[in-house]
């Protein structure tokens, strides 16, 4: 009799706050936890090794085919703890590492192949605290990445999982979460299968407090129906968006660019004030603007339907075009709006509403959790 297991692949590049979410993961949920690098510390020791945060990428870059024995080693191990056990494990490791102008790998095609997976989840976190993490920890904190590398490193790292992902047929399943997002939408994912994954796209540029309060108390309303992705909690956003304010704001007082930029930045544990350099503000934003527009559309690909949030009269031009992405990819969209809709939004809605409670009540009734209706009910094939 076989063993049942579900092997979960948790990516994400140092400093974005992987593991601080599977430790709190921890807490709520019982699972295998292989955090891949003491696995190889381990192996390293019985071998008279003596490998640390601080010199292992050292070692892995001049000693690259003894550090590939005890990688081995080590998934070797994870392997048959998961084979024995079964259950829930989570492996967890970055990808992709860049380190003194060389690039190493966590994982392989072959590794993960052997591994498995049910899924990968990619944990990340916006470049501002990223930079900070890095600055904290003892293994980075005496290489000064700038804003443009981390960018950089992340957009390395999605692309990885996404090649590792696609290396089976079908195509493992891949979910993009944001450090902002609280630990249970990590463990719905995992724990919750059947509980659909929504896109909730909203207006975010010209919105106050007000309205993401609003936003919250809709989130809120459904979490115990779906996994709800927010993309403001991906706090890029708000970099950019500064950034694009400053530029336009000397642009018509006719003055040039500050040798400064301070971001500020709103998370869940506070307000946070961070000043940098010019320079390295503007060429991390070249990158990150793109990252922005890849990673919702990612999230789109990634869930089961999109559900839109637009209370203004004026559509938001991010709104529009996730609307369009998610129709082409065959994805239901609701849509709460409450005035007369353009042709145009009209054709890219499933269904629209004017009032947001009945979408929601509309939502929940026909959720998979709650066994009614299936979603594609009001897509015209109820009838075939």
């Amino acid at each position: 009799m076989s063993i049942q297991k579900r092997v979960i692949i948790c990516n994400g590049p140092p400093g974005n706050g992987r593991d601080d979410m599977l430790r709190d993961l921890k807490e709520i949920a019982a699972f295998g936890y292989h955090h891949l690098f003491q696995y190889i510390v381990e192996e390293a020791s019985l071998d008279n090794t003596n490998l640390t945060k601080i010199n292992i990428l050292d070692f892995y870059d001049s000693q690259p085919q003894k550090m590939e024995q005890y990688r081995l080693k080590a998934l070797d191990k994870i392997i048959n703890k998961i084979n024995s056990e079964g259950g829930v494990h989570i492996i967890s490791t970055p990808v992709h590492f860049e380190w003194k102008g060389n690039r190493f790998e966590g994982l392989t095609e072959d590794d993960v192949q052997v591994l498995n997976p049910d899924m990968f989840i990619i944990l990340f976190d916006d470049i501002v605290r990223v930079r900070d993490r890095l600055a904290a920890d003892v293994q980075w904190q005496d290489h000064k990445y700038t804003l443009g590398e981390i960018a950089n490193w992340r957009r390395e790292e999605v692309n990885s999982v996404y090649r590792l992902a696609e290396s089976f047929v079908p195509k493992r399943n891949i979910q993009l979460v944001a450090y902002e997002n609280d630990v249970e939408i990590v463990r719905d994912l995992i724990y919750k299968p059947s509980k659909e994954t929504v896109y909730l796209s909203h207006p975010i540029t010209g919105e106050g407090a007000d309205f993401f309060k609003k936003i919250t108390k809709f989130l809120d309303s459904l979490s115990e129906y779906y996994v709800i992705y927010d993309p403001y909690l991906i706090k890029d956003w708000d970099i950019v968006e500064q950034w694009r304010d400053a530029i336009n704001e000397t642009i018509d007082a006719g003055q040039e660019m500050p040798d400064t930029f301070t971001f500020n930045m709103e998370y869940k544990t506070g307000p946070v004030s961070v000043e940098f350099d010019i320079k390295e503000v503007e060429t991390a934003i070249k990158n990150l603007r793109f990252q922005i527009i890849d990673s919702d559309y990612k999230i789109i690909e990634n869930s089961d339907l999109t559900v839109v949030y637009h209370p203004r009269k004026s559509i938001s031009a991010g709104v529009m075009c996730e609307m369009v992405y998610a129709k082409a990819l065959a994805k239901l969209v609701y849509a709460y709006y409450p005035y007369e809709p353009s042709p145009f939004f009209e054709w890219y809605a499933t269904r629209i509403f004017t009032d947001a409670d009945e979408m929601r009540d509309f939502l929940i009734k026909e959720s998979r959790m709650t066994g009614q209706r299936p979603l594609d009910y009001f897509s015209g094939n109820q009838d075939k």
